[in-house]
This record gives structure tokens, sequence and C-alpha cells, in this order.
């Protein structure tokens, strides 16, 4: 009980001293700037028993929270999810524009640094022997995935 009653106490002091400094500071710029630093005075006031919370709930410095882990995973699948999607896309309209048209299957993986980029990258289509050179050459020089990493497969319709 000792404890409410000394934040009750320290939250009242804090709204006696903010409401003398207004009732004596003159009207103007200085006054505003004294509401702002007086609701941050009261906000501090009424908050400081956070400050004692018991430190095992919070997570230290350097831990993650649970769940933060699986949160992580879990939004590193759905980036790898659209960049296969959007490199998917990107290969299509090449494809397109070549008059090669094509479905493709992106592999994303991870690069030395951990960032997901296109790995690997199965086409399905109709070829011609140009249009396959052309679309290989664009997918290794714009996309960095090199010919070793590109499967062409013949579809006929």
């Amino acid at each position: 009980m000792s404890f409410l009653r000394e934040w009750l106490l320290g939250v009242t002091a804090a709204a006696l001293a903010v409401a003398l400094a207004q009732a004596l500071t003159p009207e103007g710029t200085v006054k505003k700037l004294l509401r702002i630093t007086g609701g941050l005075v009261l906000l501090l006031a009424v908050v400081r028993p956070l400050k004692g919370l018991v430190p095992e709930v919070l997570p230290q410095p350097g831990e993650m929270a649970p769940g933060v882990e699986t949160a992580q995973t879990a939004g590193e699948e759905v980036m790898k999810t659209l960049i296969a999607q959007k490199v998917g896309a990107y290969i299509l309209d090449k494809g397109s524009a070549l008059g090669c048209p094509c479905t493709a299957q992106v592999t994303v993986a991870e690069d030395e640094n951990g960032w997901a980029v296109p790995w690997a990258v199965e086409l399905r289509g109709e070829w011609t022997a140009n249009g396959k050179k052309e679309l290989s050459r664009l997918i290794a020089q714009e996309l960095d995935i090199p010919e070793e990493r590109q499967t062409f497969l013949e579809e006929t319709p």
C-alpha cells in the first residue's frame, strides 16, 4: 500500500509544480513550451512505476522476445516468395518480348551475406534458338543466375 501512496504523492506533486509554473508564466511561446514540458513531466510521474517491472519478463539486450524468431522466419519466407513471384513475372515479360512465351519457376536462396536472392530458374515454353539464347543471357546478366542454374524445358502446345 505504501507503493501506491508514494506514487500518488509523486503524481500530485508533479501536477502541482506544473500548474504553479503555468500560472506564473506569461502568455506566448514560453508558455506553450512549458505546457509541453509539463505534460512530459506528468507523463513520467504517471509511468514511473513501470520502471519497477520484473526484469525477467522483459527481454535482456541482445535477446529476442518469445515469438520474435518465429515471426522473423515467417517474414523471411514471405520475402522469398515475393522475390520468386517478382522475378518470375520479370522473366515472363522478357520471354514474351523475345517471342518466347513461357512459365518460370524461380528458386530463392540466401547468399553468403544472408540476403534472399534468386538462385535458380526452371523455364517451360516454346523456344527458338535465338530466343532461348537471348533469354538465358538476360537472366544471367540482369538477375545474376548463371546458365548452369537455368533449366529450359520444351513444352509443345
